[in-house]
């Protein structure tokens, strides 16, 4: 049982990176990619909110 636990909680650890990596890359590329509000505020809000998922990709965070 603790062999399955310790297994269990190795792949939901990966599953979250791995879901923390696919939001991160969609919001670069609506950071980069996107027809409308196209405003210096706009860079900042997605940078901002683009920031704790590359920490977390990257297991920085």
């Amino acid at each position: 049982m603790d062999e399955f636990m310790r297994n269990a909680n190795e792949i939901i650890h990966y599953i979250y990176f791995g879901m923390a990596g696919v939001c991160g890359l969609v919001l670069l590329r609506g950071l980069f990619f996107r027809k409308t509000r196209r405003s210096i505020v706009y860079d900042i809000v997605y940078a901002y909110t683009l920031i704790p998922f590359i920490l977390r990709a990257l297991r920085i965070k």
